[in-house]
């Protein structure tokens, strides 16, 4: 079970498919209206991701302060000196160690599973005797987000599923009554996760239309919360086959998550993060915006840049005539007006940009004012322009997360074993 969950590490979705149920006899029924064959109808599943960072058998080390996400770095930072290579980087989305890197739901009806090309077929047998496990069944096509290190990408698709395995339902309490695990007698790979705490209901209408509703929350992806139902963790390892992985997932129960590409507003800068909407693209390059560029129209230009980069070498007071009430801090204000009074001296980072290039006095009110070099792109070859920055995406591939996600599936009983002829969307082959 662990080698395909794991693989699945975003794959909360599959795990749906834990509620099934098998054809009823003529005989004694001990598990009741739960015995028979369902077909999913309805899916909600809460998904929370929260940034975790593992032991050193995971072969990597993390430091404590380490930071996930998506970040952007100019295009020509490689042309920077080593010691200011990534002074261009801005984070677009930044995590940490236990904050929530995802939590989302995802709601599916009848019409949207069909849409999505997905569905389960659930078949529950009787027990032997009240109490007692028995065997269900459950096959179709089951969503999930999947993961490959390989591609540093996480998305959303559908896989076969063809799964066998326990259960046990309570009958007398209306909670915590039901338990999904194991066959330990079926070797092979099992989609449904472990749980010994769901609620199983089954309702009848008036018209003699039966639903089966069950909940519970998947946990076998959390490192902390897995021995609520699993014997065993296994970390598996870093994806990158440099630290002993295999290039792809964890190859244990340890999940990993891709932070996504990002889209683009109608300027070219970068808006949000791609969630495969329908009309978007991806962008792996875009403009940098952000509202402590409105000087410079609210883009990162190369002028911003230059700017930032030698208020901060006056600020450190390596020169002399920049702390103008000689109170031993300066000011932005003590900067600007240092960069006016000298409109002829080049800049540090490049002498052929002179201060006059990146502030000058308004004409008309006296006061500084930045030079906005935002209509037009940066070119290595007439640098001195200036221009709006291109950025490159940096988004992590293998954040490493604890994972748990709250399952609400909702199935209708079928008027046939197995559902054969009822009309499902999915029509899995039986054995």
């Amino acid at each position: 079970m662990k080698n395909l969950v794991k693989y699945l590490a975003f794959i909360p979705l599959l795990l749906i498919q834990y509620s099934c149920d098998d054809t009823s006899t003529d005989a004694t029924v001990n598990n009741g209206d739960v015995v028979g064959s369902w077909m999913l109808t309805g899916l909600t599943g809460t998904y929370v991701y929260t940034v975790a960072q593992p032991g050193s058998d995971s072969g990597v080390t993390w430091p404590a302060d380490s930071t996930y996400g998506i970040k952007v770095r100019w295009n020509y930072a490689s042309y920077l000196p080593d010691a200011y290579k990534t002074s261009t980087d801005a984070w677009i989305a930044e995590v940490e160690k236990d904050s929530v890197a995802l939590y989302t739901n995802a709601v599916y009806d009848l019409a949207t599973m069909k849409a999505a090309g997905f569905g389960l077929i659930g078949v529950f047998e009787d027990a032997p005797a009240l109490g007692e496990d028995a065997t269900y069944k459950m096959k179709g096509e089951y969503p999930g987000i999947f993961y490959n290190y390989s591609q540093c990408a996480s998305g959303g698709s559908t896989a076969p599923m063809t799964d066998q395995g326990l259960y046990t339902w309570n009958p007398t309490a209306t909670s915590n009554n039901f338990v999904i695990k194991r066959d330990p007698s079926i070797a092979g790979s099992q989609v449904l996760p472990p749980f010994d705490d769901g609620d199983i209901t089954v309702m009848t209408d008036s018209s003699g239309n039966s639903t089966l509703n069950i909940k519970f929350l998947d946990r076998d992806s959390h490192s902390a919360l897995y021995a609520q139902v699993m014997d065993a963790w296994d970390e598996g390892m870093h994806p990158d086959t440099s630290y002993g992985g295999n290039g792809i997932n964890s190859g244990g129960d340890r999940t990993y998550m891709a932070f996504p590409p990002m889209v683009l507003d109608e300027d070219g800068a970068f808006v949000a993060a791609y969630d495969g909407s329908p009309g978007t693209l991806p962008a792996t390059e875009g403009y940098y915006k952000s509202p402590m560029f409105a000087y410079w129209g609210g883009y990162m230009t190369y002028y911003a840049f230059v700017y930032n980069a030698e208020s901060g070498l006056l600020k450190s007071g390596m020169v002399s005539g920049v702390d103008s009430d000689s109170d031993g801090t300066i000011t932005d204000t003590e900067v600007v007006t240092y960069m006016v009074s000298n409109p002829t001296n080049t800049l540090s980072s490049d002498p052929t940009i002179k201060y006059s290039d990146l502030v000058t006095l308004d004409s008309t009110t006296g006061a500084p004012k930045f030079t906005d070099d935002s209509a037009s792109d940066y070119s290595p070859t007439n640098g001195s322009a200036g221009g709006k920055m291109t950025f490159d995406v940096i988004s992590d591939c293998a954040v490493p997360v604890d994972v748990t996600i709250q399952f609400d599936a909702t199935f209708a009983r079928c008027t046939t074993d197995n559902c054969v002829g009822d009309d499902y969307h999915v029509s899995p082959t039986w054995d």
